[in-house]
């Protein structure tokens, strides 16, 4: 994989509450092994070692792993930076991200008018979405919404044969 940094902000609480785990040397421990987790047999270690150590993960725990693995995800197929905020999700590519470009209109139609993408400055999508006004639907709709949109776009970074 080649050098470079993923970042992902999102509009969401992803944070170890201080009554989740009470001593800050395991908590810092354990926000460092969360920035590490880069696969999916890694992320479902992580969770199962929070259920076994500490007990039912609080929301905004969950949330940090979810966020961590979005972050591997993203990295993976050529993505600098996620941030979804004020109702607009942004991807922007690595600008010399390895994209096929016939792949891009396929994923668009997917999408009907809601995911676009632009070639002005640094190749990026956005897709718009609209908020409920409840907070913690809003977070976990925006965590989803950005998990699906990136496992879709995994078509547009891989070859057609």
């Amino acid at each position: 994989q080649e050098d470079f940094n993923t970042s992902v902000e999102l509009d969401v609480d992803a944070y170890i509450p201080p009554t989740y785990i009470l001593n800050e040397l395991q908590k810092l421990d354990i926000y460092k092994r969360i920035a590490g987790v880069e696969t999916q047999s890694e992320y479902d270690d992580m969770k199962e070692e929070l259920l076994d150590r500490f007990g039912e993960i609080p929301k905004p725990a969950d949330n940090l792993l979810r966020i961590a693995m979005i972050r591997a995800n993203a990295h993976k197929i050529y993505i600098t930076e996620v941030q979804g905020k004020e109702e607009v999700l942004k991807i922007v590519l690595k600008s010399d991200a390895p994209v096929e470009p016939t792949t891009i209109p396929i994923l668009l139609a997917g999408f009907k008018d809601r995911l676009k993408f632009s070639m002005k400055g640094i190749p990026h999508f956005t897709y718009r979405y609209k908020k409920t006004g409840m907070v913690e639907k809003d977070a976990e709709n925006l965590l989803v919404l950005t998990e699906n949109l990136l496992q879709e776009m995994k078509v547009i970074t891989q070859k057609q044969s």
